[in-house]
């Protein structure tokens, strides 16, 4: 095997070994969460097995040097697969949350436009929630487990009391480094687009590198020095601001598709009670029957507007005094340097 700092044979074996473990954890900890994920009245469930497939994830590619190569393609597509649907429940509670937070301080009728809203996440939370079920609750999540052991040629099994940590590796395989060494260079190619964006696409992508590192520094811990741990607690709050940003770009589209219905059918309404009539008279606009509704709607673009700008600038704030600090400059070094 190929190392940074010729990794003895020693070294290949409890890479190895840490490897099963590792993969032995953290799909105990997948099949565990995916017992309760599917309660929509407890969104961290959904959050909680969203890190989980991602660190499962991480650590098939971390440790690929060491696994076997025919199936690899096959279990990360569907781990990846896993992550779609959680992170589309994510998603969706996310949006009902901060929904329901700005109806809270409306009066009842404007309460009741967004309820609307509310009820159709609702119904898409159901659909989502039917398909997370084929998973968790099929055999999908055991025929993960057996494709993940024949990646790591052995049984994932456990004894005794699950650590808390994954266990880590003296020495890094070169391959191993690389990985982490991409992971930082997507996520530093990413954050300024992601910083003059606004939101959408750019963000999505970099919460999704600024994750990716965290995982992956969280398999090489001791293995890369201080400059790992404190890189790992960096890419972690970057990951959480843009998760908080991510609830305002999901929540946003939906709110205007909400508005584009209203108006529809209010239209219609004056269409038809305009009959007969020449010109639009002015106060079949002011008895439209969901009035209410624009000052409900209006209100709850302003709040999510107002709360993404937000984040953005805490995300950029962060970003600036992380790089002024040299966090990622001095990962950098510590990894080419190995």
């Amino acid at each position: 095997m190929e190392s940074g700092s010729q990794t003895s044979d020693s070294g290949e074996v409890e890479f190895g070994d840490i490897a099963r473990t590792v993969l032995a954890l953290r799909t105990a900890a997948l099949i565990d969460l995916g017992r309760s994920v599917l309660d929509v009245t407890d969104p961290s469930g959904a959050v909680a097995m969203g890190h989980a497939a991602g660190r499962l994830r991480a650590a098939v590619e971390f440790y690929r040097p060491v696994l076997d190569r025919n199936d690899y393609r096959g279990t990360r597509t569907e781990i990846r697969s896993l992550e779609r649907v959680v992170g589309e429940r994510i998603d969706i509670d996310a949006a009902i949350a901060l929904v329901e937070e700005v109806g809270a301080e409306m009066d009842e009728a404007e309460a009741l436009s967004i309820g609307d809203l509310v009820d159709s996440l609702e119904g898409k939370r159901a659909a989502v929630n039917r398909e997370l079920a084929t998973i968790v609750h099929g055999r999908r999540l055991q025929s993960l487990k057996v494709r993940l052991e024949g990646l790591a040629g052995d049984e994932l099994t456990l004894t005794g009391e699950m650590p808390v940590n994954p266990p880590i590796p003296e020495v890094l395989p070169s391959k191993a480094i690389r990985t982490v060494a991409r992971r930082l260079s997507d996520l530093r190619d990413r954050m300024p687009r992601a910083i003059d964006s606004g939101g959408g696409k750019a963000d999505r992508r970099a919460g999704i590198a600024a994750a990716r590192l965290r995982y992956a520094l969280e398999l090489s811990g001791g293995a890369l020095g201080g400059q790992a741990h404190t890189a790992r607690r960096a890419a972690r709050g970057v990951q959480e601001i843009l998760f908080e940003i991510r609830g305002s770009d999901v929540t946003l589209p939906l709110v205007e598709d909400l508005e584009a219905a209203v108006t529809r059918r209010d239209v219609e309404t004056i269409l038809e009670r305009s009959r007969g009539i020449r010109d639009l008279d002015p106060v079949l606009v002011q008895a439209v029957p969901n009035r209410a509704a624009y000052r409900a709607i209006g209100l709850t673009r302003v709040h999510l507007e107002a709360r993404r700008r937000m984040k953005q600038e805490r995300l950029k704030r962060l970003w600036l005094e992380q790089a002024r600090q040299g966090v990622w400059v001095a990962l950098e070094a510590t990894l080419s340097g190995r």
